[in-house]
């Protein structure tokens, strides 16, 4: 506490400065009431003297030496009653205070030195008791320390402890990670959203949730024999994400007591939620500027060349995102994809979202790259792979320059990720020019009298439960071959040879002739598309 604090409490509030301000800021140590004229012998660093001058009120010597000594002692500062024994303070001591930074404050005379004294040693023995509190929580440091954005704090902590921290939401989502990452006992993976390793995991988060909140902390040792707190995340007292704190020390994990904890839950808390609302704010602001490019853009401006990007989560084995009603988890992954796509050489770059998917309109004058699809999927293969992303692909749109087309580009760069999901399910970029014949499909599939010509063509094999469809598409796939088609579908060679029959007679077709086989490969694959 110093004398600046010190102003705010009890009876003292009511005081005055009347001299030393620049020296506020000095630590009280202790508080004594001093009504005899020897100070010398029992002044000490740090203390707040309290008098009314009464035992040298007729004497400015003594007064002055008084005041001397306690600046020489390095004294916190002075608290005198004025209009008791003493009207005003010598213009010589004042001058003296000031020159010295030594603060001098004035309380009135009906002001009890008790209710002056009682609320200032309360303070100094709570604040003593948190010092002696905090000189065995080993999170001190980070507690005391101030940070612009989660991963410093995650990072912090990971130096505090030698070990990986990481943040999971209440379904088991990795959220934020140290850098240092390996396996261990809990998980295996560091990429954003993936889920723990450990086959427990669901019913054990689940306990956590429902046992933790009253403690504030869990000790937990997984298969790697590492000793864990496992701290939770709150917000009004609803948990809303786990942090994993490993211990390397036994002694110092034993020692850890709830109210260690306390406050680097909160802390944390804050900065997550923080950050939650300035992505939310984000997110609006990206919307209002395309919809405002999107309202003032017209085909003159033939200098300008757009290109979207569609962002696509391609792992099927991993769980669907789980809505919070505190984490926007597609707020995260905005996040990640904006510091990534910041290194991208073009004029402007608007991330936004569309039918709860995200998307990114890249704008580019027409000399800044002579290829700007090819530009693009280079940056992106290397983002890419450096990416904490979980499992992500890109399509890139053809480049167009008249936003009209701009709702018929977003379905364009979706059905690119459908075909190349499906033709190239082992890359991860996907771009329009790159598709070969494909690329003509991607417009035929959206063609209605191309598509009318595909049901004309396919509609006597679909009058059925789809067998005869699903023979002719296994034949074609066996380039003709009978038997190993046979094989494919689990059927003997006569079946098959009877389906093929039965095929070419409602179809009206041989199915020898190339002709006929190229037209119901094309016919097959816009019904696919679709």
């Amino acid at each position: 506490m110093n004398v600046e604090d010190a102003l705010k409490i009890g009876e003292l509030s009511k005081g005055e400065v009347i001299t030393g301000r620049k020296g506020l800021l000095r630590k009280i140590v202790s508080i004594e009431v001093m009504e005899v004229p020897e100070v010398g012998n029992w002044a000490t660093e740090g203390i707040l003297m309290l008098t009314s001058f009464y035992s040298v009120k007729d004497d400015f010597k003594k007064q002055y030496d008084i005041l001397k000594t306690l600046i020489e002692k390095r004294a916190a500062g002075m608290v005198v009653k004025l209009g008791r024994f003493l009207d005003y303070l010598p213009e010589e001591m004042i001058a003296l205070a000031e020159k010295n930074s030594f603060p001098i404050i004035s309380i009135p005379k009906n002001v009890s030195y008790i209710n002056v004294v009682t609320p200032l040693y309360e303070n100094l023995y709570e604040e003593k008791r948190r010092v002696k509190q905090n000189s065995s929580n080993p999170f001190y440091d980070f507690i005391v320390e101030d940070y612009a954005k989660v991963e410093d704090e995650v990072e912090r902590l990971s130096e505090i402890l030698e070990a990986q921290v990481y943040i999971e939401d209440c379904v088991g989502q990795l959220l934020y990670c140290s850098k240092t990452f390996s396996s261990d006992g809990w998980r295996k993976s560091n990429l954003l959203f993936s889920v723990p390793s450990n086959p427990n995991y669901k019913k054990l988060i689940k306990d956590w949730k429902s046992d933790i909140q009253p403690s504030l902390l869990r000790r937990e040792k997984f298969s790697d024999q590492r000793n864990r707190l496992i701290v939770p995340l709150l917000s009004k007292k609803d948990i809303f994400a786990f942090i994993h704190l490993p211990f390397k020390s036994q002694s110092k994990f034993q020692e850890v007591k709830p109210h260690h904890v306390e406050h680097l839950s909160r802390k944390l808390s804050e900065t997550i939620l923080s950050e939650q609302l300035d992505l939310q704010k984000e997110r609006i602001k990206e919307k209002a500027k395309l919809e405002l490019l999107l309202d003032k853009h017209n085909s003159a401006n033939v200098n300008r060349e757009f290109v979207l990007l569609y962002f696509y989560r391609k792992s099927k084995d991993i769980p669907s995102l789980q809505p919070s009603p505190l984490l926007d988890i597609n707020c995260l992954v905005r996040k990640n994809i904006k510091e990534w796509m910041q290194t991208l050489l073009c004029e402007e770059c608007i991330l936004f979202e569309k039918h709860n998917q995200i998307f990114s309109l890249i704008q580019s004058s027409e000399n800044e790259h002579q290829n700007i699809v090819s530009y693009l999927k280079n940056v992106c293969k290397l983002s890419l792979q450096n990416s904490s992303i979980i499992d992500v692909a890109v399509s890139v749109s053809a480049p167009f320059r008249n936003l009209k087309d701009y709702d018929e580009k977003i379905k364009s760069v979706v059905k690119i990720m459908e075909i190349g999901q499906k033709v190239r399910p082992d890359e991860k970029v996907y771009t329009y020019d790159k598709l070969g014949i494909y690329e003509i499909l991607i417009n035929l599939s959206t063609n209605s009298t191309a598509m009318l010509y595909a049901d004309e063509v396919l509609s006597p094999l679909t009058s059925d439960d789809g067998e005869l469809l699903e023979t002719l598409i296994a034949f074609l796939k066996e380039n003709g071959n009978v038997s190993r088609t046979a094989e494919t579908l689990f059927i003997h060679r006569r079946t098959m040879t009877f389906r093929l029959q039965k095929i070419k007679e409602l179809l009206n077709m041989q199915l020898d002739d190339p002709e006929n086989l190229f037209t119901l490969r094309f016919c097959l694959k816009l019904k696919e598309l679709i």
